[in-house]
């Protein structure tokens, strides 16, 4: 999704580089600091923390590149599965099943 951003904020003639090399030369600062927060420590806490900071970058870049394509974002399936990823963050550590019956 960042490259797709990248490209509707220049024409799509940059390159965003191999393996993002060149984000943080066509990120704003904030979205920058919202990469860098994806990539995890090795901790617990970390990791969840990553994967909500990945869905917010993902939810920002790609609501600004369904308006630019002429495509609605799928809000109701971003927080569906936001729900349903803080639901699995909060099971206790020996729960054997996702939902209960």
């Amino acid at each position: 999704m960042i490259q797709w951003w990248i490209g509707t904020q220049h024409d799509f003639q940059v390159s965003a580089g191999k393996m993002g090399k060149y984000y943080k030369n066509y990120l704003p600062d904030a979205y920058w600091e919202l990469y860098k927060g994806t990539f995890s420590g090795s901790d617990y806490t970390s990791f969840w923390d990553s994967i909500f900071i990945a869905g917010e970058l993902f939810r920002e870049l790609g609501k600004d590149v369904a308006a630019h394509c002429q495509f609605t974002y799928p809000i109701e399936d971003d927080t569906n599965m936001t729900e349903y990823l803080k639901h699995v963050r909060n099971l206790p550590a020996d729960a054997k099943e996702i939902f209960e019956d």
